[in-house]
């Protein structure tokens, strides 16, 4: 769920010893290339005691697309969550998650950027694919989650509603 919830703008409450503090969900997990010894930011002592979700704005599409090799309990090979609001035929506010792809869910902001302000159209839809897998660095065995990235990115993105 953390990749949704990341594409909602979730944050979370974190409560221990010292207090309590709120974080942004996208900010709670930590890259082993940052510290290979943990996976969150929580301290010794602390616990995640709640997720925050602010409401949705209006016109807001949003989901989560999962590809798998079996059945819907099969970890994703690549998933993608979003949450992408259309005004006046442009999108005008986009958040896209992928999942199954890195350590920790990996927000597309470059594609974001892209988009935001654009016709969603074949044309761009086809653009945000190719940045989603620009620079992408596949380990040994898994070369196959590129496509399967660009090709979940366009089936997102061409069946998000026009306003």
């Amino acid at each position: 769920t953390a990749p949704a919830l990341i594409a909602l703008d979730a944050k979370v409450r974190i409560a221990g010893p010292k207090g309590a503090r709120v974080v942004p969900l996208e900010q709670f997990y930590v890259l082993p290339e940052k510290d290979a010894t943990r996976e969150t930011v929580l301290e010794p002592g602390e616990i995640l005691a709640g997720v925050l979700v602010p409401p949705a704005p209006a016109g807001q599409a949003s989901g989560y697309r999962k590809v798998r090799a079996r059945g819907s309990w099969d970890f994703a090979m690549a998933g993608l969550a979003h949450a992408i609001s259309v005004k006046a035929g442009k999108v005008a506010s986009a958040r896209l998650v992928l999942s199954g792809v890195a350590p920790v869910p990996w927000r597309l902001q470059a594609v974001e950027k892209l988009l935001v302000g654009q016709k969603l159209d074949a044309k761009l839809v086809a653009r945000a694919a190719d940045a989603a897998v620009a620079g992408a660095k596949p380990l040994e065995h898994n070369g196959y989650k590129v496509p399967l990235v660009r090709g979940v990115v366009e089936d997102v993105l061409g069946a998000v509603p026009a306003a």
